[in-house]
């Protein structure tokens, strides 16, 4: 009887570890122009992207407004992301990320401008 509950506890483990994971994963980055300052005002799509059908879904679509041009995408679930950012008068800038890792970090995006 022991031996039984304490096996049904272990394989439980694995299930209440995976759940307690999910969505506590974030990407961040910044955005800055040719010259290295940062953009301020810009738009995020963030869509899950199945890397074997080339497949995408939007799961969040929002705007960011932030003096040194940094986001934050919270609320991720391990996985594979493609992230578009669009800012008005630059070019659009795709990136696939894979989140592995509690908090994962694009980097800084340069955009070009347009006009």
């Amino acid at each position: 009887m022991i031996k039984r509950l304490l096996l049904i506890i272990l394989l439980s483990i694995p299930i209440f570890a995976s759940t307690s994971m999910k969505g506590a994963f974030t990407i961040w980055g910044r955005i800055v122009d040719h010259g290295f300052s940062p953009i301020e005002s810009f738009s995020i799509k963030v869509f899950e992207h199945n890397t074997l059908t080339n497949q995408k879904k939007i799961i969040q679509d929002f705007k960011v407004r932030d003096d040194n041009g940094e986001f934050l995408i919270k609320n991720l679930n391990s996985g594979t992301y493609l992230i578009e950012v669009t800012v008005e008068n630059y070019t659009r800038y795709s990136i696939i990320k894979t989140v592995a890792n509690k908090n994962e970090s694009v980097g800084e995006i340069v955009l070009q401008n347009t006009w």
